[in-house]
């Protein structure tokens, strides 16, 4: 929604209202750079909580009778519909979405074993006593 100038005296001259136009923009870019790096540095201190919230809420969407009690009577008329059960579709395609994620987890472990399995390797080849 775009605010209109109105305080502005009609008397300025095209590029002054441009300047002025310019400086309302640079000051709201700011704001709304502040609001972002707040929700960032937000995520990052709960990321952990947040994925596994979120995941449990996906696959165990009957959740916690009591926090649904509770979570019911806050609930506006518009936010009432009850989460639809999951099926194997939603399942694979979740875990379809996760396999980036969990690749990224998985690759350093990959390469720790494979780089110990070399070492031992050729730890017995250098080191072992010829018959």
């Amino acid at each position: 929604m775009r605010q209109q100038t109105t305080n502005l005296p009609q008397t300025l001259t095209p590029l002054e209202r441009l300047l002025h136009e310019k400086q309302r923009v640079t000051v709201e870019c700011e704001l709304r750079k502040i609001k972002l790096n707040a929700d960032c540095a937000y995520i990052q201190a709960h990321a952990g909580s947040l994925l596994l919230s979120g995941l449990s809420s996906l696959l165990f969407p009957g959740g916690n009778k009591k926090q649904e009690a509770t979570a019911s009577t806050h609930r506006t008329a518009t936010a009432a519909a009850s989460p639809m059960p999951l099926g194997w579709g939603d399942l694979l395609s979740i875990g379809k979405s996760l396999l980036p994620v969990a690749w990224e987890v998985v690759q350093p472990l990959i390469m720790t074993w494979g780089i110990q399995k070399v070492r031992k390797w050729f730890s017995r080849r250098l080191f072992s006593k010829k018959e």
